[in-house]
């Protein structure tokens, strides 16, 4: 099997063949909760401007997390860039590939009865739904989103 050895002594520097990174205990985090996080050149590429993050802004605090969570190589990595108060604040809001979400939710089952906060303050907490479901079949966990209904078929639409 070939591979391109890392700086840091990583043989495969793949994110999708390796096991997700998930720390033994979710208060071992110890990431700021604020500010502007960098993370590692190897989660995200390019410049560094491209690999900072507000956390103030919710859109770039759920981008950043995604990208730790899926890209991180070691549970140190994990351990030093997210916090434990947001990421359960935020869990329900990432877009996460089903295996990163399975293997978190597994070490740490509490995460999956977090509730998002944002969505139960608007009176929006979406279908009710048992913890093994999975919707989506592109290997993603999208929670809490329901299908269009289409009210002209194709054929109409094109008359």
């Amino acid at each position: 099997m070939s591979y391109v050895a890392a700086r840091d002594g990583r043989k495969n520097r793949s994110a999708a063949s390796r096991a997700p990174a998930v720390p033994d205990r979710i208060d071992n985090l110890h990431g700021h909760s604020f500010g502007v996080l960098e993370v590692p050149h190897h989660m995200a590429h390019g410049h560094a401007s491209t690999r900072r993050y507000d956390l103030d802004d919710p859109m770039q605090l759920r981008h950043a997390y995604e990208q730790v969570l899926c890209e991180a190589a070691a549970r140190t990595e994990v351990e030093d860039l997210i916090n434990p108060a947001v990421l359960r604040r935020v869990w329900r809001d990432l877009h996460l590939p089903s295996r990163v979400r399975e293997a978190w939710e597994t070490r740490h089952p509490g995460l999956r009865r977090t509730v998002n906060r944002t969505a139960a303050a608007a009176g929006d907490a979406g279908p009710a739904r048992s913890a093994g479901t999975r919707p989506g079949g592109n290997g993603f966990s999208r929670r809490g989103r329901t299908p269009v209904a289409r009210t002209l078929s194709r054929a109409a639409a094109f008359a």
